[in-house]
């Protein structure tokens, strides 16, 4: 599918950010923003790696003084100041993404029926309810650049993408149950330097897991860049 320019404005420390609260990390919402996002199959991590993604995770936050097995530890978490949560978040992404690239899991994207109906998913909402950059979808996870258009969040979004993909999959692989993990990872687009960094990493994403051509789905996206 090719796309128009695509629109892209630098986060504003300025403006108004709202945090979301989901799972393992806050969310940072600002209109009009473009945002990295990971998500991956439910099957992507074993019980093992998922316990050391953790417990690295709980040491980061003990080492602040917060309790991770606290109900309150979010509360906790959030009179952090703004650069050690993004450096939480960072850690933790990075690692996640490390250990998503050793190819864990079912891996069923690589088939390309499968990640056709990924891709499709992708660019269902483009133009309407998104504006959609570039992704790659990986083996047992998928990375994409997206700008929810409003009064659409990135959240609603994304459960609409995983919900029609999650269906359609598994009608084509004659299987029930969940496909996607729930919790997916976003970090805001900072500035246009960033959103280059990110472009790249979607695009060298193979190539650092030494995939092989017809083993993912590449596309990319032109922005046009507000100074």
């Amino acid at each position: 599918m090719e796309k128009e320019e695509i629109p892209f404005q630098g986060f504003n420390e300025y403006g108004e950010v709202r945090i979301y609260e989901h799972g393992i990390l806050p969310h940072w919402r600002q209109e009009g923003c473009a945002y990295f996002v990971t998500f991956r199959l439910a099957d992507s991590l074993p019980a093992q790696v998922v316990r050391e993604l953790r417990e690295q995770r709980h040491a980061w936050l003990r080492m602040r003084g917060i309790n991770p097995e606290a109900k309150e530890w979010k509360r906790e978490f959030a009179r952090l100041g703004d650069e050690e949560q993004r450096d939480y978040e960072r850690q933790t992404t990075d690692r996640l993404n490390r250990r998503l690239d050793e190819g864990y899991g079912s891996c069923v994207l690589r088939r390309a029926e499968v990640r056709e109906i990924v891709a499709e998913g992708l660019d269902y909402f483009h133009g309407e309810r998104t504006w959609t950059g570039d992704f790659v979808v990986m083996p047992n996870h998928v990375h994409v650049l997206m700008t929810p258009i409003p009064p659409f969040e990135l959240e609603q979004v994304l459960g609409s993408i995983k919900g029609f993909s999650s269906k359609q999959i598994n009608m084509e692989l004659g299987r029930q149950g969940a496909f996607w993990q729930r919790e997916s990872y976003d970090h805001i687009v900072r500035d246009a330097e960033q959103l280059e960094a990110f472009q790249r990493y979607i695009q060298n994403n193979p190539v650092k897991a030494k995939l092989s051509a017809g083993e993912y789905r590449y596309a990319s996206a032109e922005y046009g860049v507000e100074l």
